[in-house]
């Protein structure tokens, strides 16, 4: 056997039913390749299931650049900043590409009236989590680009309204918490709402929240955008 295995972080399993479970050993068999290998890591995609469906490869294929995805479905902040880092700080990417928060906002659903929260208690959670997140990535030396959560269109949920509008609280935190930290701020939640301003676009996920190729493509291409006017180059589409 050539050579030895690295130590790892690991975070553990959360709770018989925690979203972040779901891809725990998956993750932590590609973490030690990773390290093992001593393989430099160009971006790290971390969030929620908006993340976790990304075809990266696809959208950022050609470039040469080592470009992983650690996205998870039904990730929470909290569950994220558990978890980062696993799947982040001991990877020791050039740049952290960060959304994640609106898994939070079922808190305003839930079918129990004593497990919701305010939009309020909803907003500080996802941005203090977040927070936390950006300074750790930054004491590492690595660079965060927090990217807006996208607006929804799902009309079956009583208080999607009142969700969007959360959204877009949330994401004025985000592009404050940017500011004061020197970090990026990708802006996708402006380019992919309706002519309300609120509410996302119809034609650009099939079930009001979850991008298809058409939301993807405009995401990957604002992205781009955004870098490229901080002279960062984030691979090619193939």
């Amino acid at each position: 056997m050539d050579g030895q295995r690295p130590a790892l972080i690991k975070p553990g399993f959360f709770s018989i039913d925690a979203p972040a479970d779901r891809r725990r050993n998956e993750f932590d068999f590609h973490n030690e390749a990773l390290l093992f290998h001593q393989q430099p890591v160009d971006f790290v995609f971390f969030g929620d299931s908006i993340t976790h469906w990304w075809d990266l490869a696809t959208f950022f294929g050609r470039s040469g650049q080592t470009i992983v995805n650690r996205g998870i479905g039904g990730d929470t902040t909290e569950q994220a900043r558990r978890r980062f880092a696993a799947d982040v700080l001991q990877l020791k990417p050039r740049y952290v590409v960060m959304m994640i928060g609106i898994n939070n906002t079922w808190a305003l659903d839930t079918f129990l009236p004593s497990d919701r929260l305010t939009p309020q208690e909803i907003c500080q959670q996802v941005t203090s989590d977040v927070e936390v997140m950006v300074q750790a990535a930054l004491e590492q030396g690595i660079q965060p680009i927090l990217c807006s959560l996208l607006p929804t269109c799902m009309d079956r949920y009583a208080r999607n309204c009142e969700r969007n509008e959360l959204v877009i609280i949330i994401n004025k935190r985000f592009q404050a918490i940017a500011e004061q930290t020197n970090c990026l701020y990708v802006d996708y939640h402006s380019r992919m709402t309706d002519a309300d301003g609120i509410t996302l676009r119809k034609e650009l996920a099939d079930d009001g929240l979850h991008p298809h190729v058409l939301g993807y493509q405009l995401m990957a291409t604002v992205l781009r955008d955004t870098l490229s006017a901080h002279d960062i180059s984030l691979g090619t589409s193939s």
